[in-house]
């Protein structure tokens, strides 16, 4: 216990010392209860903070999860987009599993973005340009040093618009070969086994053309609406139609059948289509169109094409898509991160929460998760 301080010049009795070392004792005792206290609190807040975190993990990691629903949760890589926070914007290449493991920068400041991929390659566009990293290596390798908007894969092709003349050409990926068609005011393309898709822009509207492989063939598929974001599914062609307020379209690949799906809409562009087609926007899947409602908020919606029944399926604001089998990977509009839902199973998750620009799932290759040796993964 502490001792008394007492002026230099004060005389007590033993009475008023006695009195007095008994409140020193009381205050002690009220400062050592009000210590306890905060510690207390200080020990029940850390526990708190540890509780919400492993909530947290098991609400988010597939490995913390325990239910049928994860276990059939098929694991992919994906790759994505990050930018600098500076004035000029750095890009690097980035990859992470869909389980929110193994998360790496694979090559800072690349300067790559609208990536793809394929079984071998990422693809992306820098300084106009396209070019390709091998998968697992840093050898970035030049297809087309400029001139390019944008592109799309297709099998042993990548076919592009150019920037200037807005031009349609390819590159094939065996001979380097490249070459360009005397098809200009290109906004989009598509392809399937033997078609190519084609938005021209006409200045008034935007029509859909069909050409062959080597851009021979043409034909008129639609003329009288203003085509927006196509997306090809086995039979049809879907496109949002500007001319009737962004309704969703479909007209067969023979150029048969032109029909309203039903009265709804989908993301259009704003006088410059930003994307090369509008998968990420919508697409077809075992005869349900999955697409971005506009008309509620963004949110993800599907339509039954033969009953037209509507269902909401995300109900967050959704910015970019990729569907993958049964899974939907999507960015919510306005926030970080990268999140999946399985339509099947119902089963969501987040597989990062960094922010980033872009992203690509590879859907080419499964990765397989060895869930008895935890130890071997790396959590984000």
């Amino acid at each position: 216990m502490q001792r008394l301080q007492l002026d230099p010049e004060e005389k007590i009795t033993r009475k008023e010392y006695l009195r007095r070392k008994r409140k020193q004792a009381n205050g002690l005792k009220k400062r050592s209860k009000i210590t306890y206290i905060v510690i207390g609190l200080m020990v029940v807040l850390t526990i708190y903070i540890f509780a919400q975190y492993y909530v947290y993990s098991k609400e988010n990691n597939f490995k913390y999860v325990a239910g049928d629903d994860v276990e059939k949760q098929q694991v992919y890589n994906v790759y994505y987009v990050t930018e600098g926070y500076t004035y000029t914007p750095v890009y690097s290449l980035n990859s992470i599993n869909s389980n929110g493991f193994n998360d790496k920068t694979l090559y800072y400041n690349s300067g790559l973005t609208n990536v793809q991929i394929d079984n071998d390659y990422v693809y992306g566009i820098k300084d106009e340009g396209i070019y390709r990293l091998k998968k697992g290596t840093k050898e970035l390798e030049t297809l087309i040093e400029k001139d390019i908007l944008k592109y799309t894969i297709d099998g042993d092709r990548i076919y592009y618009i150019t920037s200037k003349e807005a031009k349609l050409g390819y590159v094939d990926l065996n001979t380097i070969e490249n070459k360009v068609f005397d098809i200009s005011d290109v906004s989009e393309v598509i392809a399937d086994e033997n078609n190519l898709y084609v938005v021209q822009d006409q200045k008034t509207k935007k029509i859909l053309l069909k050409f062959n492989k080597d851009g021979g063939d043409k034909k008129e598929l639609v003329n009288s609406e203003n085509v927006s974001y196509i997306v090809d599914s086995e039979n049809k062609i879907f496109f949002v139609n500007k001319k009737d307020n962004n309704k969703i379209y479909s007209i067969d690949k023979n150029g048969e059948n032109l029909q309203k799906v039903d009265d709804i809409s989908s993301v259009s562009d704003k006088g410059n289509i930003k994307e090369i087609d509008g998968k990420k926007y919508m697409f077809e899947n075992n005869n349900f169109l999955y697409y971005i409602n506009v008309d509620d908020g963004n949110t993800l919606w599907k339509i039954n094409l033969d009953t037209k029944e509507k269902e909401k399926v995300i109900a967050v604001s959704v910015e970019l898509l990729q569907n993958v089998s049964n899974t939907v990977f999507y960015k919510v509009k306005g926030e970080m991160g990268v999140y999946l839902y399985n339509y099947d199973t119902k089963f969501m998750s987040q597989v990062t929460k960094r922010k980033i620009k872009e992203f690509v799932v590879d859907e080419y290759e499964e990765v397989i998760v060895d869930t008895s040796n935890p130890e071997g993964l790396v959590k984000n």
